[in-house]
């Protein structure tokens, strides 16, 4: 079983994005998947259940506080046949200050939920959708997951912010010592000088960087209007193409994780 943070600390990079066709695209290839959504914003739960009631359904913030289902996949929900997500919801913001205030929030508790789903055998993928930040949330991601993607800009403000994630990412090896970063994967890919410079010059740096880049079309935006991944809502769009292309690289590199 892989299990793959998709994290950077800038927003607007396609976290979210990435984690649905990365899902949508393991999906379409047999793969059992679960998505975690680690952001208090819950934007990957309302794209799949826009209707969710936290009060009424279990959530992230129940898993790290023990206030959750003893069998880890009675806290899911279920989405399409192979895919189940588990929700979240604002009371993620809640733990955050909590844990600055009394330390209270127990991210490594999402260990014991991924050791507990990869004892079951029947899942592939663990992809967890983390917020910019180092939060509670993001922290319990980084904690359970062998790998971490990147989405990234290609522009001046994420090229130190992208090398100091890597660098935060390393630290948390003394909790975590098999994660790692699997790859910085370029979004919003356009033809224009700068973009191909700012990539040539990214690509020349000592950090791994995916060969497949995402290119830019309106299309990712008309797809999260509409609620579909876009091997739904345009399957031949660009964005399309490279994330299916992009996921092929991502198996490839299965035989490293053993």
């Amino acid at each position: 079983m892989r299990t793959i943070a998709i994290m950077n600390n800038k927003g607007g990079v396609g976290k979210t994005v990435t984690a649905i066709n990365l899902a949508e695209e393991l999906l379409r290839r047999g793969k059992h998947v679960v998505l975690v959504d680690c952001d208090g914003q819950a934007n990957l739960t309302r794209f799949y259940l826009p209707e969710f009631d936290p009060v009424l359904n279990l959530t992230l913030a129940d898993e790290l506080t023990g206030n959750c289902e003893p069998v880890w996949s009675d806290n899911l929900m279920p989405i399409k046949q192979g895919l189940d997500l588990l929700a979240s919801s604002s009371a993620l913001y809640d733990l955050d200050v909590s844990a600055i205030k009394d330390g209270s929030g127990a991210p490594e508790r999402m260990m014991d939920f991924v050791k507990a789903a990869e004892s079951d055998a029947d899942t592939d993928f663990i992809i967890f959708d983390c917020p910019p930040g180092f939060t509670v949330g993001s922290i319990a991601a980084l904690l359970a997951s062998r790998e971490v993607v990147i989405p990234m800009l290609v522009d001046g403000f994420s090229f130190t912010g992208t090398q100091d994630m890597a660098a935060q990412i390393a630290s948390m090896r003394a909790a975590n010592g098999s994660i790692r970063v699997t790859g910085i994967l370029i979004t919003q890919w356009h033809r224009s000088p700068v973009v191909e410079q700012g990539e040539k010059l990214l690509r020349s740096m000592r950090m791994p960087v995916f060969r497949q880049t995402i290119r830019r079309t309106d299309k990712v935006p008309e797809s999260t209007f509409d609620r579909s991944p876009l091997r739904e809502y345009s399957p031949g769009s660009a964005a399309a193409v490279d994330y299916r292309r992009w996921v092929d690289e991502l198996l490839g590199m299965e035989v490293q994780h053993g």
